[in-house]
């Protein structure tokens, strides 16, 4: 069974991947409904699907400057700031690998700066509309 490294996963905006970035993660939801009637079996509760969604996740070390095909947290914020959607891609890089694309848009900025340690951010991003998932080639 083939693994992947973490680092060959990665969440890109518009395009561009965040600097500094360590961590992505992908959750998809689905809400449900409950649908339990006096005919259903022994009384056990039955659920219906209704809504999905998906939200991504980056964080990492905190870099004020941007490189070639990267973006910066102050630009990602500004993103949050204008409500502006964007472009979201999430997931490997390798040719064969599995990737989502979708409208996006910026729902939580922060910035974590300990005294003894290096700043961190953390960026979230909400899927607007249903993804679309293929494989880079």
């Amino acid at each position: 069974m083939a693994k992947v490294p973490g680092y060959k996963i990665v969440l890109q905006f518009d395009s561009k991947t965040l600097v500094g970035y360590r961590n992505h993660s992908m959750d998809a939801e689905a809400d449900f409904a409950e649908a339990t009637t006096g005919e259903s079996t022994n009384q056990w509760k039955e659920y219906q699907p209704m809504f999905k969604g998906m939200e991504f996740s980056v964080d990492g070390l905190y870099d004020p400057t941007a490189g070639t095909n990267t973006t910066t947290f102050d630009e990602a914020y500004d993103l949050l700031a204008a409500g502006t959607k964007f472009v979201a891609k999430y997931g490997g890089t390798d040719v064969g690998s599995t990737y989502w694309q979708a409208d996006a848009y910026i729902r939580r900025v922060h910035v974590d700066g300990p005294y003894d340690d290096l700043a961190s951010y953390t960026v979230d991003v909400l899927v607007t509309g249903e993804p679309v998932k293929s494989t880079v080639v």
